[in-house]
């Protein structure tokens, strides 16, 4: 008999594995939208190719003025379209995530030591004058809005003018002595998210400062990271705290927090010794909307897929055969291209889903699924088949098969067997089958399927055949 299994899903591995011991690495699911025999499919996550190579952390990229500007350690550049590079000149510190914004005739590039700005018209990078240290910058209207990362207060540039700062043009938000993480306009509204509550702010032009409060613009979840805070999808998301606790993920509903975390992400993300670091950033790639998070101190990137509503893991495995943090530190689009700053080795590259391998470097793709089985009895495992895109040579070279791998563990999903592995058909052979017989029984069955292939990784589903035993 055929056993239904839940291929198809999210990450979800729960406190305890019994309950669910799910997993997706470096794929996502996309469900039919059209008339089709299957629900939906895994896909696998882009790839990347190096554009520039620097030297050191990539701190920050943006797009503005037609150029692509990058602060990699300690260098500023100038990029152009064809990422040929400028030396603008260099910080007085070369490590440590900068942010980058921009008003219609300047870039802003705030870092630990105070800003520096570049004219978008020119090729050179100044101090700015009265700058706090270690601001988070966002850009409205003409003002570059900043916290002042001292207390509950922000501050305002003048309208296009990177040049100097005046003390006085700063305002408090007030509404909870709590001090002040992150700013971020969205929709033409100024977000100012505190350590445990935010407020909303909008330009209603007043003579002595410009900002004020919305009407009902107050939420009482605060924000634990600095760099967490981005929007798509006409929404806000961030990674949360207030006075009851941390770690959770919430999207904004107009000014209600709705939580899009699931208790396995936040289980996993309170194993985290530091969420502080947590840095998110957004992107859209065929009509899914990314909200990306990477954990830099415990190594570790989740990505929500807002047309899905759930999480997959991304990273890259090393010669440990440990899966780490992807190498995505900063983000940004340009000509049309999505670009990530690597967070080690200086490089820009473009992320694309014509792209099988990270730079040359294999990526480590997986999905792990729980069988169902009737109180407690054990199932006998008959046959697997994972129904896949077939003989595909879209980067193939050689006529070489790409291969699949299968684990079967018997102690919800705590230890696995050894790796069967299949192929999937040389180029051209689109009717080669992904097939395991005999895989033995047991109670609390978890199958876990991988892959390195440097091809395009279409997951439909898998079908199981067996049958549940006597207790």
């Amino acid at each position: 008999m055929t056993i239904k299994i839940p291929f198809l899903g999210q990450a979800y591995a729960s406190r305890s594995p019994i309950l669910a011991s799910q997993t997706a690495i470096n794929i996502y699911p996309e469900l039919t939208e059209g008339n089709s025999d299957e629900v939906g499919a895994f896909y696998g996550t882009p790839g990347l190719t190096a554009v520039f190579t620097g030297n050191g952390e990539v701190r920050g990229i943006r797009a503005a003025g037609g150029a692509l500007y990058a602060v990699i350690g300690s260098v500023v550049y100038k990029l152009t379209a064809n990422y040929l590079p400028l030396v603008l000149g260099n910080l007085p510190n070369s490590s440590g995530r900068v942010s980058m914004t921009n008003n219609d005739v300047q870039l802003a590039i705030g870092h630990v030591n105070g800003w520096h700005y570049v004219p978008l018209s020119g090729n050179t990078i100044l101090p700015v004058v009265n700058a706090p240290l270690g601001s988070i910058l966002t850009s409205q209207d003409q003002y570059v809005i900043f916290t002042k990362n001292d207390d509950g207060r922000f501050g305002i540039t003048a309208l296009n003018d990177l040049s100097s700062i005046n003390p006085l043009d700063v305002a408090t938000a007030a509404g909870a002595p709590d001090g002040l993480i992150a700013v971020l306009s969205d929709h033409r509204e100024v977000w100012l998210f505190g350590a445990e509550t935010c407020e909303i702010w909008s330009n209603t032009g007043n003579s002595l400062f410009p900002f004020e409060r919305t009407p009902g613009g107050f939420i009482e979840q605060g924000c634990i990271a600095a760099f967490s805070p981005a929007k798509i999808d006409n929404s806000v998301f961030w990674l949360g705290a207030d006075r009851n606790g941390q770690g959770v993920v919430y999207k904004s509903s107009t000014y209600s927090p709705q939580r899009v975390s699931t208790h396995a992400i936040e289980f996993a993300i309170n194993q985290y010794t530091t969420i502080s670091d947590a840095i998110g950033f957004t992107y859209q790639e065929e009509g899914h909307a990314f909200y990306w998070l990477t954990f830099p101190s415990a190594d570790a990137t989740w990505v929500y897929d807002v047309a899905a509503k759930g999480w997959h893991r991304r990273g890259w495995t090393g010669t440990d055969g440990v899966l780490h943090r992807h190498r995505a530190n900063c983000y940004t689009t340009f000509n049309g291209a999505h670009l990530i700053g690597d967070w080690q080795n200086g490089i820009i590259y473009q992320m694309s889903m014509n792209a099988f391998t990270d730079n040359g470097a294999a990526i480590y793709r997986e999905r792990a699924f729980d069988i169902p089985d009737s109180e407690n009895k054990r199932v006998r495992l008959d046959r697997l088949q994972v129904v896949n895109l077939l003989g595909d040579g879209a980067s193939s070279t050689d006529g070489s098969a790409p291969k699949i791998a299968l684990e079967v563990s018997r102690d919800a999903g705590q230890n696995f067997g050894y790796q069967r592995i299949n192929k999937t058909g040389k180029i051209g052979q689109t009717t080669a089958r992904a097939v395991w017989r005999h895989l033995g029984t047991g109670r609390q069955i978890v199958l876990r399927v991988s892959t390195t292939m440097a091809n395009r990784v279409h997951w439909v589903g898998a079908i199981l055949d067996g049958a549940p035993l006597a207790r």
